[in-house]
């Protein structure tokens, strides 16, 4: 299998790095006599490896010896076709195994538009889509995550759904099928059933939903975790080798969300409120950012400003922090609760980005939705922040609200300009970035009951607003609506959606979350085929009506709920403005003067006790076959990770955004090997023999250093200076058909060598010939000398068409080698590059 996608699979797909494994803190155990757990994320690796509930179970999973837990994510178009065409099942990131081989898959399922993902995952597999039609040879497919809270769309393809927490759930599930590891798959599942709380196995229910036998549950309670214990959290959490959606380390300090959005699915699902102590907070703060070497750190839940003593909590961990240049950020701040303690430790280091969340325009339909925020608290959250050297800031509303008028609509486009207003009045351009979603009913909340606005309707709505806007520094960003109407449709659907996703699925749909790759129309064309209008699935339901989620009880019951729909058409009608809450508003504080013209220079403070000791530190490294995928942007974020996790005294640069002061050779092609590889770190303290065991011993495998001096006197950068490269590309797999001498010849002999170069506007014709130095057979290799920089420019890839025949990467793109980087000056001497 290794062998198969070293020479199918990884030449021939965008971003292979999403696909090799090998990260730092991923674990790799031996099969033999363990429940073999394969964990799914049914999107992009990108995605799915900054996703929290990811790494806490596997964790959780390998920490127990029964068991071990390996990772796969949907591979991307490209590859899915790549996989078709040669044969290459869906494979594990640890060991590359066959997902067929695993003793059960988890699929964690954050949001609807992952469905067909999942069942590509599965076929990719060889693995049955219906349930009915897996056999005991077939792995058992589990499912959870927050889009399981209405199991009944994905009923046909998931044999055990687990609903709720799974921090305790998941590791019952495995216990239970190592204890019934020779039972057949039917005995499996009862036996999960009769001894693990909180699962939905839809193979033991009927058609009406009703349970086949007296072990099972006629409604399944969710799991509620009370305790957000300190071994659910890794101290060696994966750290990415590739860029991922989310690049932080991410700490959860409170699960749940003490407010009571109607809209809000995520309240009532993730209740009730736990909040994790302070000390286990900043001794995980301390661990893991020892081990991954992140520059920033997220302090994460639902609703962070309403953590007991956030303001303490942020300022202990940004002073921790600050002299490792690693700032905090707070993803999810409510209007009224963010104070100017809070953000002077946010901006510490460095200003994160700031969102505010109004949700409506007006404060009557805020009212009305539950997100109780008086105009004052956005006013005032941000002045605070524009007071504080904030320049830019985000705003989030919701569109297509229940009882949305007109004039909430207009409401929107005045919040927007009296954010902008605030921030005219201090120093600096202000850019306002808004962001309008659809609303979308969900289940389990007050509003599962009604319905949602048409997709054109949406658009015009948000159109709306936009036309109004006449402030040229706010931008607008906002999803396609039909992703959001299919998200409703799914969301609320019943067991029928099933033969609407897989028809989706047949027909091509993949990603439906990124809009470049949603097909609408195959949607529409699924839903036809099924008999099922997409329309009426949004309309509104009838109280009465039996709820396809019903089975699945969380939070309030549904009479609650239904008391507290009732209850919003009265405060539609007694509404008369919503009380400022005390400690709501912040007194105006007078605006700095406005200063025209140039600025008086500052003069830099000096320590009279001590002069500045800078060194810049040259080091030479390399990487072999396991990380030669990586491109040289993720070389780059490697390399400052395991000087952070080395604690290097590395000199940074000065203002909102410190930066270490790094400099790179040129770049390595993507799928290279390299023993001649180059950066120069500038340190604030001398470079000691201790520091660079300290730095290998941070690097992750597959990683190399060789050697390091301390470069004297003010040096170019590296990639100004070097002018030669020279690679070796092993000749074993070269047909003996070609003949490389001959080859070699009619190269050097030649006088110009023109071909087609394709850059980002154009495509130029070049003459590389001046750029070939040698080429020549050595040690069974082939070894060619090409000039980058000042020495001309040539291309490998450009090179060995000329060698070989346009097919030479069949034969080499997964054997070629970067010998060294030199210069040579104006009297031929070459020098190397640890001189120059």
């Amino acid at each position: 299998m290794k062998e198969l996608l070293s020479q199918k699979f990884f030449p021939y797909v965008t971003k292979p790095g999403r696909y090799a494994g090998g990260e730092p803190g991923s674990i790799a155990k031996n099969p033999e006599g363990r429940v073999n757990y394969l964990h799914a994320f049914p999107d992009k690796y990108e995605l799915g490896q900054s996703y929290l509930g990811l790494q806490t179970l596997y964790h959780i999973v390998n920490k127990d010896d029964r068991f071990l837990c390996e990772r796969v994510f949907a591979v991307d178009r490209d590859a899915e076709e790549v996989m078709r065409r040669e044969g290459i099942p869906l494979f594990s990131l640890e060991t590359r195994r066959p997902a067929s081989e695993f003793d059960a898959i988890g699929f964690t399922l954050p949001y609807e538009l992952v469905y067909t993902n999942m069942l590509a995952m599965l076929d990719l597999a060889a693995i049955p889509l219906k349930s009915k039609e897996r056999t005991d040879q077939h792995p058992l497919v589990m499912a959870g995550g927050p889009a399981v809270y209405n199991p009944q769309p994905l009923a046909d393809f998931v044999d055990v759904f687990f609903i709720g927490d799974a921090e305790e759930g998941l590791p019952e599930m495995l216990r239970v099928l190592h204890e019934c590891r020779d039972d057949s798959r039917q005995e499996k599942l009862a036996a999960i059933c009769r001894q693990v709380d909180s699962v939905y196995i839809p193979a033991l229910y009927d058609d009406n939903q009703r349970p086949r036998y007296d072990f099972v549950p006629v409604t399944v309670t969710a799991r509620v975790e009370r305790e957000l214990r300190p071994e659910f959290y890794p101290r060696q959490p994966v750290v990415p080798l590739v860029d991922t959606a989310h690049n932080h380390l991410a700490v959860e300090i409170m699960r749940g969300c003490p407010q009571g959005c109607r809209y809000c699915q995520a309240g009532p699902i993730y209740r009730p409120v736990r909040h994790r102590p302070q000390r286990e907070i900043l001794e995980q703060v301390e661990t893991q950012l020892a081990w991954t070497g992140q520059e920033e750190i997220s302090l994460v839940s639902l609703s962070s400003s309403d953590y007991p003593q956030i303001e303490e909590l942020a300022d202990v961990v940004a002073r921790r922090v600050e002299k490792k240049r690693v700032s905090i950020a707070l993803p999810s701040l409510r209007p009224g609760t963010v104070s100017p303690q809070l953000l002077d430790a946010v901006m510490r280091v460095r200003k994160a980005g700031l969102t505010i969340s109004p949700e409506a325009g007006t404060e009557r339909l805020r009212f009305f939705i539950r997100k109780d925020i008086p105009d004052t608290a956005i006013h005032d959250t941000a002045r605070i922040a524009f007071e504080r050297g904030w320049t830019s800031i985000k705003l989030y509303f919701m569109v297509g609200l229940p009882t949305e008028t007109e004039d909430d609509l207009q409401g929107i486009v005045r919040t927007i300009k009296d954010v902008y207003d605030i921030g005219f009045k201090y120093p600096g351009k202000k850019t306002i970035n808004v962001t309008l979603s659809p609303f979308v009913p969900k289940a389990h909340t007050p509003f599962q009951w009604d319905g949602m606005l048409p997709a054109d309707e949406l658009l015009s709505r948000i159109k709306f607003i936009k036309k109004r806007n006449h402030i040229n520094r706010v931008h607008f960003k906002y999803p396609q609506v039909e992703t959001s109407a299919l998200q409703g449709a799914l969301g609320r659907g019943g067991r029928e959606m099933g033969r609407v996703i897989e028809g989706a699925f047949v027909k091509g749909c993949r990603f439906d979350g990124w809009s470049e790759d949603f097909d609408y129309d195959s949607w529409l064309a699924a839903f036809s085929e099924a008999g099922i209008s997409l329309e009426d699935s949004l309309g509104p339901i009838a109280f009465e009506a039996a709820l396809p989620w019903s089975v699945v009880s969380k939070g309030p019951d549904k009479e609650h709920l239904l008391r507290e729909r009732q209850r919003t058409s009265l405060e539609h009608v007694e509404y008369k403005g919503t009380p400022v809450a005390a400690g709501h508003h912040v007194a105006e504080p007078e605006p700095p003067a406005q200063n025209y013209g140039r600025g008086k220079k500052k003069a830099a403070a000096r320590s009279l006790a001590s002069a500045p000791t800078k060194n810049r530190v040259r080091i030479r490294w390399g990487k072999d076959d396991r990380l030669k995928y990586l491109s040289h942007l993720d070389n780059m974020r490697i390399i400052e990770r395991a000087i952070r996790r080395a604690g290097l005294p590395v000199a940074f640069s000065q203002g909102f955004n410190p930066t270490m002061k790094l400099s790179f050779g040129p770049p390595l092609p993507l799928g290279f090997t390299s023993e001649s590889e180059f950066v120069d770190i500038t340190l604030e303290a001398n470079l000691m023999p201790y520091m660079l065991e300290k730095l290998r011993q941070s690097l992750p495998e597959g990683i190399r250093i060789y050697e390091a001096k301390v470069v004297s006197g003010k040096v170019q950068s590296l990639s100004a200076v070097l002018n030669r490269v020279k690679y070796r590309v092993a000749t074993t797999n070269i047909p003996q058909s070609v003949d490389l001498k001959r080859s070699i010849d009619g190269v050097m002999e030649s006088p110009h060598l023109e071909v087609s170069r394709v850059g980002k506007n154009r495509t130029s014709v070049v003459d590389i010939r001046p750029a070939i130095y040698e080429i020549c057979v050595h040690q069974g290799a082939l070894e060619t000398t090409l000039g980058i920089g000042e020495g001309g420019y040539a291309r490998l890839s450009e090179v060995l068409p000329l060698l070989l025949g346009d097919r030479f990467e069949e034969h080499l793109l997964y054997s070629v080698h970067r010998c060294s980087m030199f210069r040579v000056d104006q009297k031929g001497e070459p020098i190397c590059a640890m001189d120059v």
